[in-house]
């Protein structure tokens, strides 16, 4: 029943994706330029306020129902990951179809995140931590649809053309900025300390699925790494900017480049996220060249 809703699930993603880019093309909007991207970033904000929402949902009220965090079921929990599989077919075939989201990076991350969504969901493994990355960590990645949004579409970011929009890009990289640090900086290790304990005591005991639980301990810490080195990267821009505005009081300074994405970094370091936002302080043209930062992250799931 799973296998066949996640099916279900898969196509009509594609479907409302296809149905979307058909409708902003008809549109002449200023996002018609790239309607690929802008379909994609309408269904990926949809998936990942469901994983976020419902993941904190299950994370604060049924999280503690699972006894056995390695082998237990639930059914909520293994829903969630079913849905995340879905996406992450989905959103890897869109990648390979959309030449402003293909990148060796987002490729891998959601080859990686679907497979460990498919053992979750198909095999009730760890869907106790399953909660968590496929869902609690998902939150700042609602507040990324929108920077990497107004990231492409620099000119609906303008505060001569749309000041409201200006404040909904503001706002949106303040958030994803301190979700990123406090959820997958923060929180992430001590749930990875925990997973690692679980998994450890499961293998001892050689209660099964083996191969799954090594798999899924070393992708761990990878993932584990890149959260840090992200997170130091945000800081250190957060930094930069809030101890450099001082300096450039009329508008005229430095010009400061934050790469902050979904889980983020830049291309120099095969990043995966093209969350890269230009700060001019105190003044932002709609007209600055565009980075070649991309992507999405090599473990929003964090399996």
């Amino acid at each position: 029943m799973g296998d066949y809703r996640a099916l279900c699930t898969t196509i009509v993603l594609f479907s409302v994706h296809f149905v979307l880019q058909g409708l902003i093309l008809c549109c002449k909007s200023p996002v018609s330029r790239d309607s690929g991207f802008a379909a994609h970033q309408l269904c990926f904000l949809f998936c990942m306020s469901y994983c976020a929402i419902f993941g904190c949902w299950l994370w604060a009220n049924r999280a503690d129902e699972i006894t056995d965090h390695v082998y237990g079921y639930h059914q909520g929990a293994s829903l969630l990951a079913e849905f995340n599989c879905s996406f992450q077919i989905y959103d890897l075939v869109i990648s390979l179809y959309e030449k402003t989201l293909r990148k060796t990076d987002r490729i891998v991350h959601h080859s990686v995140a679907m497979v460990l969504a498919f053992w979750s969901y198909h095999d009730n493994l760890l869907q106790y931590y399953s909660i968590f990355f496929f869902g609690v960590s998902e939150v700042s990645s609602v507040f990324l649809t929108f920077v990497e949004f107004f990231k492409e579409f620099p000119r609906l970011r303008n505060p001569a053309i749309n000041p409201y929009l200006t404040q909904v890009n503001e706002i949106s990289r303040i958030m994803f900025a301190a979700l990123f640090i406090s959820i997958r900086v923060v929180y992430w290790p001590y749930i990875s300390m925990q997973f690692w304990g679980d998994s450890l005591d499961a293998l001892s005991r050689g209660r099964g699925y083996s191969f799954e639980l090594i798999f899924t301990m070393i992708a761990n810490i990878g993932l584990t790494l890149l959260q840090f080195h992200w997170g130091s990267m945000i800081a250190r821009q957060i930094h930069r900017k809030l101890f450099s505005s001082s300096a450039a009081p009329d508008g005229g300074g430095e010009s400061i480049s934050i790469d902050i994405d979904g889980n983020g970094a830049n291309d120099d370091i095969g990043s995966p996220g093209k969350a890269v936002e230009d700060y001019k302080y105190g003044t932002m043209s709609s007209d600055e060249p565009r980075s070649s930062t991309l992507g999405g992250s090599l473990l929003k799931s964090a399996a």
